[in-house]
């Protein structure tokens, strides 16, 4: 049986995933859970959803991930309260530990609406790898989402699917033929793209996305610029470094002291204003 409070000592996996917080009932469901993470994240139960808010609402823990039941130990349906934690943490991710079948759909679209950002199914991906492979989904989700919330006011709506798709898979899209592979385009597509918005190139704009990702990440946990660099599929943490430094100007370390993502779109803004007036014919 799982312990019902405190932490399980951990070895990090390349980005923390904090605090696990899981309202979960079944004992077979929170081994599970403590079996896949052991080594991985530090993990805590709590019985209701009243006491998940309440636990939210006063710690100061790094809190990476929530899993909940479509209903806590009471019966109360947790599609409310997984709609206000999202508003209220937008960094946090959101699992829905659910059964699948017929019966329990209507929890499923509830808490889709209500934002999740991936679903564990019981009996299906809730053991070992599959269930750290869910946590890590979500988490990049999570992430992807913060990002282009920070992004789209930078760049022009008609590119936003590229970026997307780069924030979707920044492990995996790391190049223009991956990128328009993702988007099942061809190369010129993505350069025709960027060029009648009055925008930076299709291979900037990856690199702007990715180190936008990589602040989020230096912003809200504790990795090392070494294991950013891992999970984001850089070449070495030195290419990352330089990376940072070429964009930004500024060190990692600072970046971290100051605010990386805004240093990020700080820098983008400034790189991309003048480009898009002169699109424009303002200069």
């Amino acid at each position: 049986m799982p312990r019902e409070a405190g932490s399980h000592a951990v070895a990090r996996h390349a980005i923390d995933s904090g605090t696990v917080l899981a309202c979960v009932q079944s004992p077979q469901y929170r081994a599970r859970i403590v079996d896949a993470l052991r080594n991985c994240a530090d993990v805590r139960f709590v019985e209701t959803l009243w006491e998940l808010r309440a636990l939210l609402r006063r710690t100061v823990t790094d809190v990476g991930t929530i899993i909940v039941s479509g209903h806590d130990a009471n019966g109360t349906p947790a599609a409310a309260v997984v709609r206000e934690i999202a508003a209220a943490r937008p960094s946090t991710a959101i699992i829905a530990y659910c059964q699948p079948g017929p019966p329990h759909n209507a929890d499923l679209r509830a808490l889709a609406l209500a934002g999740v950002h991936q679903f564990l199914i019981a009996g299906v991906d809730d053991v070992g790898l599959a269930l750290r492979a869910v946590l890590a989904s979500a988490r990049r989700h999570c992430a992807a989402e913060w990002v282009m919330r920070d992004l789209a006011p930078v760049v022009p709506a008609s590119l936003h699917r590229i970026v997307e798709a780069i924030l979707a898979r920044p492990d995996e899209v790391t190049s223009i033929a991956a990128l328009a592979d993702a988007l099942s385009v061809h190369r010129k597509t993505l350069f025709n793209r960027c060029e009648r918005a009055g925008f930076v190139g299709p291979a900037e704009l990856l690199a702007w996305c990715r180190l936008a990702l990589v602040a989020y990440y230096l912003d809200s946990t504790g990795c090392t610029i070494e294991s950013i660099a891992l999970e984001m599929g850089f070449a070495s943490d030195t290419a990352l470094r330089n990376a940072i430094k070429r964009y930004t100007g500024a060190t990692a370390t600072a970046a971290r002291a100051t605010g990386a993502v805004r240093m990020v779109i700080a820098a983008l803004e400034r790189r991309t204003r003048p480009e898009r007036r002169a699109a424009l014919h303002l200069v």
